[in-house]
C-alpha cells in the first residue's frame, strides 16, 4: 500500500505542478477565458472515453502494467507542453495526459483489491492523501518556479520538473509495485461483451446510481472552482501563479491532512455516509463564500479552508462506498466507469463555468456550484426520507 502511495503522490506532484500555471500558458498563446477552459475539457473527454477500457484492461492484465502505461503516457504530455509554440499544441497535450489519465481509477481498483471492508476507507484515505501531498507541493514547485510577475512567467522550467517527476513515477512504479493476486481463469475468460452489459448494469442498482449522481454534481460543482480559480485571482486578487500556487497547497494541504491523518477515525466514529453529507454542505459553504472574498484574503482563506476539509472528508467517503456496492468481478471496469462519469463532470463544468465566468461574472460559477450542493442536499433526503432506500455502509 504504501508503494502506491508513492507512485501516486510522484504523479499527482507532476500534475500539481502545471495546475497554477495551465491558465496563463493559454492566455499567453492568446485564449480567451472560453477557450483556457477547453484545456480542462479535452483532458476529461478523453478520460471519458478511455477510463473504462483501461480499467477493464488492467482487471484482465493486471494493475501494475496498465498504472505504468498510464504514467508513461503523463510524461509524454509533459514533455509536449514544454515545447508546445501555441495553443493547440497545448490542447493536444492536455488530451495525451487525458488519454492515459486512469491512474484513480486503477488506484482506487488497487486497493478495493488489498484492503478490507473495515479498512477501505482508511485505504481510500491514505490514496487520497497521495493525491493531497502531491497537490501540496506541486502548485508550490510550479507557482515558484513560474514567478510572482503576472507579465513575465517562466513555464519552461516548472514543465520540465513535471516531466522528470513524471519518469521518476514511472520508475518507482515498476520496481516497487507489486502486482494485486492474479485473477483466476474464469475472470480472466470474460469478454469486453460480457463486461459492457456488466457495466450498463451498474446504473440499474439504486445505490450506485444514487452515488454516481452525487459523484457527478460534487465533481462538477468543484471542478469549476479549479478551472476558473486562477481567472479569478488574475482579476479579483491581482495575482500570478506563484501567489495562485500559493493558494492552491492550502487547499490541497488541508485535504492530505484530513486523508492521511483523520479520515479512519471519523469514519468509524461517523460512517461515510455522514461524511459524504457533511462533505457536500462544507462544499455549498465553501464556493459561496469564494464570491465575497475579492481583495479580501481572510475572507479567501476561509472559503479555501472550508472547501479542502470538504474535498478530504468527501472524496474518500465516496469512493469507500462505491467500492462496497461495485460488482467485485469488474471493480477495475467499474471504477473506469465512474471516473468516466466524472470526467463528464469535467467536459461540462469548464464549458458551463466557463461561460458563466465570462459572460456573467467571475463569481457566477462559484454561485452556481452551491446551488449544485444545494440539490445534492436535496437528493440525500429524497433518497432516505422519500424513497427510503439503503446502501451499503
Amino acid at each position: 500500500m504504501y508503494a502506491l502511495f508513492l507512485v501516486v503522490f510522484s504523479n499527482l506532484l507532476g500534475f500539481g505542478i502545471i495546475i497554477p500555471l495551465l491558465p496563463y500558458y493559454a492566455e499567453h498563446f492568446g485564449a480567451n477565458p472560453n477557450e483556457v477552459t477547453l484545456l480542462m475539457a479535452s483532458y476529461s473527454l478523453m478520460q471519458l472515453i478511455f477510463s473504462p477500457i483501461l480499467g477493464r484492461i488492467s482487471d484482465i492484465y493486471g494493475r501494475k502494467k496498465i498504472l505504468v502505461l498510464c504514467l508513461i503516457g503523463s510524461a509524454i504530455s509533459y514533455f509536449l507542453l514544454y515545447f508546445a509554440t501555441n495553443f493547440a499544441l497545448v490542447l493536444f497535450a492536455r488530451s495525451v495526459a487525458g488519454l492515459f489519465g486512469s491512474t484513480t481509477a486503477i488506484a482506487n481498483a488497487y486497493v478495493t483489491e488489498t484492503t478490507s471492508s473495515m479498512n477501505r476507507s482508511k485505504g481510500m484515505g491514505l490514496i487520497g492523501a497521495a493525491f493531497g501531498l502531491g497537490l501540496v507541493f506541486g502548485p508550490v514547485i510550479g507557482g515558484y518556479f513560474g514567478g510572482g510577475d503576472i507579465n513575465n512567467i517562466d513555464y519552461k522550467t516548472p514543465f520540465f520538473f513535471a516531466f522528470v517527476v513524471a519518469i521518476i513515477s514511472c520508475i518507482l512504479a515498476y520496481f516497487i509495485l507489486i502486482e494485486p493476486k492474479k485473477r483466476n481463469k474464469q475472470f480472466i475468460s470474460i469478454n469486453f461483451l460480457d463486461s459492457f452489459k456488466d457495466l450498463i448494469d451498474l446504473f440499474k442498482i439504486p445505490a450506485l446510481l444514487f452515488l454516481i449522481i452525487l459523484s457527478f454534481l460534487i465533481t462538477f460543482s468543484f471542478a469549476g472552482f479549479e478551472t476558473t480559480f486562477a481567472l479569478w485571482t488574475e482579476r479579483a486578487m491581482n495575482w500570478a501563479s506563484r501567489q495562485t500556487g500559493y493558494a492552491f497547497t492550502f487547499t490541497a494541504l488541508l485535504v492530505a491532512l484530513i486523508q492521511g491523518v483523520f479520515i479512519g477515525k471519523l469514519t468509524k466514529k461517523f460512517g461515510e455516509l455522514k461524511l459524504l453529507i457533511t462533505s457536500c454542505f462544507l462544499m455549498l459553504v465553501g464556493l459561496f463564500f469564494i464570491t465575497l472574498s475579492a481583495q479580501n484574503l481572510f475572507y479567501l482563506t476561509i472559503a479555501l479552508g472550508i472547501l479542502g476539509i470538504s474535498v478530504g472528508l468527501g472524496n474518500p467517503s465516496l469512493n469507500s462506498l462505491l467500492s462496497k456496492n461495485l460488482n467485485k468481478g469488474i471493480i477495475g471496469a467499474s471504477f473506469g466507469v465512474v471516473q468516466s462519469v466524472g470526467s463528464l463532470a469535467r467536459i461540462l463544468s469548464p464549458l458551463a463555468m466557463g461561460n458563466l465566468f465570462y459572460f456573467f461574472g467571475k463569481n457566477s460559477p462559484y454561485n452556481f456550484g452551491a446551488f449544485l450542493m444545494f440539490i445534492s442536499l436535496l437528493i440525500f433526503f429524497y433518497y432516505f426520507f422519500i424513497l427510503k432506500k439503503s446502501i451499503k455502509t
